[in-house]
């Protein structure tokens, strides 16, 4: 004989809330011997303890989502942290050479040459008129002697290292 689908879910739930289901029998079971007191006693406690019966059992079924949800996830967690500690095991008995461990541990940072950057299709684009025009025209006129004759004030030295500032500022 085959079970309908229905019937075997519901059969599947209640053997999920077996704890739960059978304290809201034994509440009922109290109720029904509370209804055999006095009626002015009786039947507030028997209301009181069937009140409790089903407020418990829909706090149960209420928090046995989130129950089911957390333990899905610390299941979870737990795969991980063994998948975690086999490879940190493997790692630490040898199979994989010391070097090869250090190697792909590191991040490879490529070297900053000029040939290397001019050539990089990532790098960030210069704009060399903008320092030009910030600076006020030539960046050795900008060490002038104040006559507007353009001539530097300073040595080669100085004019140098306003270029060097005016490339460093188009790198960045």
């Amino acid at each position: 004989m085959r079970i309908p689908k229905r019937v075997n879910a519901v059969l599947d739930w209640m053997e999920q809330h077996f704890g739960a289901l059978a304290a809201v029998v034994a509440l009922v079971v109290v109720a029904l011997v509370a209804t055999l007191a006095p009626p002015l006693v009786g039947l507030p406690v028997a209301g009181f303890v069937i009140g409790l019966a089903a407020g418990g059992f829909l706090v149960h079924v209420r928090l046995s989502r989130r129950i089911a949800r957390a333990r899905a996830e610390i299941d979870d967690l737990l795969r991980e942290n063994g998948a975690l500690r086999h490879r940190n095991t493997i790692l630490a008995s040898g199979v994989i050479s010391r070097g090869a461990q250090e190697t792909q541990a590191l991040v490879s940072i490529p070297e900053d040459d000029e040939d290397l950057a001019e050539d990089d299709p990532a790098r960030t684009a210069a704009l060399p008129g903008l320092t030009d025009e910030l600076l006020g025209g030539d960046p050795a006129d900008t060490l002038g002697d104040g006559a507007g004759t353009g001539e530097p004030a300073g040595d080669a030295d100085d004019a140098d290292d306003v270029e060097d500032t005016a490339r460093n500022a188009r790198r960045a």
